[in-house]
């Protein structure tokens, strides 16, 4: 048929099966070249040869192969793919970077004293050594598989992610890994470029550094200028937004003991999003009687300043004095002051505790420092939240130090996250908090929280659950049983005098956990004993590697609201057995497992 064709036309289709050839054959080319360099940075299968990437990259390939294992160890939470994916990444470019930065300087060192080690290594011996790397890669992941598994159990969560979920998040984070691998050509060029450039006018030796730093330099201040500024403004946009909507289900109180009802000096409107939340939830008097059977129950006061544009925090303390003498919260037997986390969010786990306790005869106090989220609003301005609770704790305690002392309510404390922050750094130090209150309940504290820090822990405690002063005042606890004995079982040396102070801090928590030094030290917590008494929902001993466990526990953080209550950065049932402790004689009722049952299936089914 197509030699019936004319000449010209027999020419052309020629010439098109041929250009079609041709494209189809680079195409192929191109992807065999493509799959060559994927398997030259794909954990295991790159020990077996290198294909594509050049031969300096040896040391930086091993580092990466060595910092997978690092990359795929437990940390504290089970792993969605996606933080499989952005741990082995990061990780496989750490150890790239640092292998790579190792035997630059060693081989310089080597060279600068005329000896070459690497001599003396056999293509076999080199060969074997690459298997052996890559066959214990193979059992890492296989074991980290295993180990999710495990992981999800501790924290009491349903686990559905097998090999599949495993191997997605492996494969992008190698994509990940490769994609980093060409920024770092493109820093490196850049940075070698600059330096030639420099070397024109100064001496190479001081070349080089110079345009570093200058990198560095521009790096930074692009990263203030336009990533961190433009991204904390847009967060504020959508903050605001947030903050001026009505939750689901959040309704304005009828209740004249509550802020934003018809009653209130506190409009519903001025309250933002959480305040309208925490105003409109929680359990009315009638509920109180009901689950913790009283013939009946006091309504129980609940007051929230918002944060408003042309308010100061002086003003809204003063708002919330006013709110206290309008409700008659000084006539209550119990105040506690709720610190909220960043955006004004109050856990209700830890508010309603002492309302079912007290039968109702408590009043709940708190105000809005910021509307952004608690990361964020730490990063923009750590002081606002210390502010706020010292200034709002301090015009409460003097009022009530202006009563005679034998009719004044008892003053309790609470916080959760960013709030237990917020109240524990305006103290001095642990006799200044003891002096201001009569107990307190602290959830979920943040790792930069000074005064725990700067506690002093018996002899012979663990960094998990310490011990201070025997638990004469303060009792850490991973579990409601560490109010009545240490994480070891034992009693403590000292009766529990008042104040009492509760600090819970889970030992899967993230948020508590993750600090700076992770960077640069295995801390204390993640090889101590763990005694069965300790009731930690982590593996014994978690596994260390410089930078990759400071970014790991860094991405639990994301995930630590994503397990059942009593696990991660969820403070849930356990609330009422701490708040039972420390209220003491101020309860109206012995709490019993089946209240708590009752109660905690109250706040379930009414989530506000």
């Amino acid at each position: 048929m197509a030699k019936s064709l004319p000449r010209p036309l027999r020419r052309l289709a020629f010439s098109a099966a041929s250009s079609s050839l041709k494209v189809a054959s680079k195409a192929l080319h191109i992807s065999i070249i493509g799959l060559e360099v994927l398997s030259d940075i794909t954990p295991a299968v790159r020990m077996a040869r290198r294909n594509r990437l050049p031969r300096n990259m040896a040391a930086g390939i091993l580092g990466a192969e060595v910092a997978t294992w690092a990359a795929i160890w437990p940390s504290l939470l089970p792993r969605p793919w996606w933080v499989t994916a952005l741990n082995v990444a990061i990780g496989q470019a750490i150890g790239h970077f640092s292998a790579s930065s190792a035997a630059f300087g060693l081989k310089n060192a080597l060279r600068a004293a005329g000896k070459r080690p690497q001599d003396h290594l056999t293509p076999r011996l080199k060969r074997n050594a690459h298997w052996v790397l890559g066959s214990i890669t193979v059992v890492a992941m296989a074991k980290s598989v295993r180990n999710q598994g495990i992981q999800a159990d501790l924290v009491r969560k349903s686990y559905d992610r097998g090999p599949l979920q495993a191997a997605i998040g492996v494969s992008l984070g190698t994509l990940g890994y490769g994609a980093l691998l060409i920024l770092g050509e493109i820093v490196q060029f850049t940075v070698s470029r600059l330096s030639r450039q420099l070397g024109r006018a100064v001496p190479m030796l001081v070349a080089w550094p110079l345009a570093v730093a200058t990198f560095i330099f521009v790096i930074v201040a692009l990263s203030d200028r336009v990533v961190l500024r433009r991204f904390i403004r847009s967060a504020s946009v959508r903050a605001q937004k947030i903050n001026r909507s009505v939750f689901p289900g959040s309704v304005m109180p009828w209740e004249p003991e509550r802020s934003g009802s018809p009653w209130s000096y506190e409009r519903w409107t001025a309250v933002g999003a959480h305040g309208r939340r925490f105003l409109s939830g929680g359990p009315r008097a009638q509920d109180i009687a009901e689950v913790m059977e009283f013939s009946r129950a006091r309504e129980p006061i609940r007051i929230y300043a918002g944060l408003m544009s042309g308010r100061t925090v002086r003003g809204q303390v003063r708002r919330v004095m006013l709110e206290m003498e309008r409700t008659g919260a000084f006539h209550r037997d119990t105040i506690v002051i709720q610190m909220p986390a960043g955006s004004g969010w109050v856990s209700e786990w830890t508010a309603a505790a002492p309302e079912f306790l007290t039968k109702g005869n408590c009043a709940s106090v708190t105000l809005q420092y910021s509307i952004l989220p608690s990361a964020i609003s730490y990063v923009v301005d750590k002081q606002a939240p210390i502010e706020a609770a010292h200034l709002l704790t301090s015009a409460i305690r003097n009022r009530l130090d202006s009563m005679p002392e034998d009719n004044r309510p008892k003053l309790y404390l609470s916080g959760e996250s960013l709030g237990a922050y917020a109240h524990l750094d305006g103290y001095e130090d642990l006799d200044d908090l003891l002096a201001s209150c009569d107990g307190a309940v602290f959830t979920g504290p943040p790792s930069m929280t000074k005064l725990i820090s700067d506690l002093d822990p018996d002899a012979g405690s663990l960094e998990r659950v310490p011990i201070i002063d025997g638990g004469r005042h303060v009792r850490f606890a991973a579990a409601p049983a560490h109010t009545r004995h240490d994480p070891f079982g034992r009693s403590y040396s000292q009766r529990w005098q008042r104040p009492r102070i509760v600090i819970a801090q889970h030992a899967s928590d993230p948020i508590v956990w993750w600090s700076g030094r992770l960077i640069y030290s295995r801390p204390n917590w993640m090889h101590e004993p763990t005694p069965s008494t300790l009731y930690a929902d982590t593996f014994h001993a978690l596994g260390w590697a410089p930078l990759i466990s400071f970014w790991q526990i860094g991405l639990d953080q994301i995930n630590s609201l994503n397990v059942p209550g009593g696990h991660g950065h969820n403070y849930h049932q356990e609330t009422f057995w701490y708040w039972d402790s420390v209220l003491g004689s101020q309860s109206r009722v012995p709490l019993t497992p089946r209240l708590a049952q009752r109660a905690e299936k109250w706040v379930r089914e009414h989530p506000s």
